[in-house]
């Protein structure tokens, strides 16, 4: 099924979600962005036209997706509503956002959620991220469907309920792992020791998550209970008051998760 489609906004997601539509062999009639070199480079990008005025949409399109940012949504969805009366179809990317942000505006709605982190320099496997679905009608959410396994083979049907979960624990183990390994490289850079003695390490971490539970593989010296260590790492870590106090948090946790299990 090759399908027309509009894309509403031209930022990371936006970027990567139109080259593989594209890449796929669907037609995208339009490029919106409020910034019009950004709609005019991604829209060459995949020969469609770049628009920067939401009064210039084409009804050339069958399905409407908002990439944009979350609390942008509600505004968009309202000044795009004329659509609804050529029964077109409007679904957002945001993991947090509830598809119901739609309904006083659109008969057939929904959602097109790639659970990824989506950087302008960096390529995304489309082979291998979750694509979460949901349409607020069987048609609708067979054709939202068929588009997300048109260019991607990890489809799911997922509520809003439960991709508002997900996408919290998105942000636990992406956004917040990040910024530990951020923590990680401030002290590194800081004491002049080299970042990349730990990426083996950070990597094997993630290969073990992929073969069991994380709790069956953590490791460390709260899960040992080693006061000794952990007292050494509070000392040098005094220098970093916020680290060291997220250090203590974390310890506090895994010891009283571990304690309560044992």
């Amino acid at each position: 099924m090759k399908s027309k489609i509009t894309i509403i906004g031209a930022g990371n997601v936006g970027t990567h979600l139109a080259q593989r539509l594209y890449k796929c062999g669907h037609q995208i009639c339009q490029i919106f962005s409020r910034t019009p070199s950004k709609a005019t480079a991604l829209a060459n990008r995949v020969n469609s036209q770049g628009i920067n005025q939401l009064k210039e949409l084409s009804l050339d399109a069958d399905i409407y997706i908002l990439a944009i940012k979350d609390d942008a949504t509600k505004t968009i969805a309202e000044e795009v509503s004329f659509l609804n009366k050529y029964q077109k179809i409007i679904a957002h990317t945001s993991g947090s956002v509830p598809s119901t942000v739609f309904k006083n505006h659109f008969e057939h709605y929904g959602v097109f959620y790639p659970l990824q982190t989506f950087s302008s320099a960096q390529t995304v496997d489309f082979e291998q991220l979750p694509f979460c679905i949901y349409g607020n009608s069987p048609q609708t959410q067979t054709i939202l469907k068929k588009l997300a396994e048109s260019i991607c083979p990890n489809v799911y049907l997922i509520n809003d309920e439960q991709r508002a979960i997900l996408h919290v624990t998105a942000v636990i183990v992406n956004n917040f792992s990040n910024y530990l390994y951020h923590i990680a490289h401030d002290i590194c850079t800081d004491n002049k020791v080299s970042f990349d003695i730990l990426k083996p390490l950070i990597q094997e971490t993630v290969r073990k998550i992929s073969l069991a539970s994380p709790k069956e593989v953590q490791t460390g010296p709260a899960v040992r209970g080693d006061a000794n260590t952990i007292a050494r790492h509070l000392a040098f870590l005094a220098q970093y008051p916020e680290y060291q106090k997220l250090y203590k948090i974390l310890s506090s946790n895994i010891e009283q998760q571990f304690n309560k299990d044992s």
